[in-house]
């Protein structure tokens, strides 16, 4: 009785989460890693890359080839997530640096 108590909540977080990691596909996965790139394609034109989205977009690349789409879609809404804040401090840093240097 007891190891059944133990194991029905393992089992109702397996049944909620199996069908939606399954439903991972390469096409959700390529588009994610689509967004990325294109994330961190804004973050270059602002000259602010960030080292572990280089890392997180290489991690995708391999996860896809791999064909772990799963793994690809994490990395590459990781990498996607860390692009967006680098766009976001470049922008910060810039406005700071007016309102502080050009007056």
């Amino acid at each position: 009785m007891r190891r059944a108590a133990t194991l029905l909540p393992v089992l109702a977080v397996l049944a909620l989460t199996g069908p939606a990691s399954a439903a991972v596909t390469q096409a959700a996965a390529s588009a994610a890693l689509g967004a990325a790139q294109r994330e961190e394609a804004q973050a270059a034109r602002l000259d602010n890359r960030w080292i572990p989205t280089e890392a997180a977009l290489k991690a995708a690349h391999a996860a896809l080839a791999h064909k772990n789409y799963a793994a690809a879609l994490a990395a590459a809404d990781r990498a996607k997530a860390l692009a967006q804040r680098s766009v976001a401090q470049a922008n910060e840093q810039s406005r700071l640096w007016t309102a502080a240097v050009i007056r």
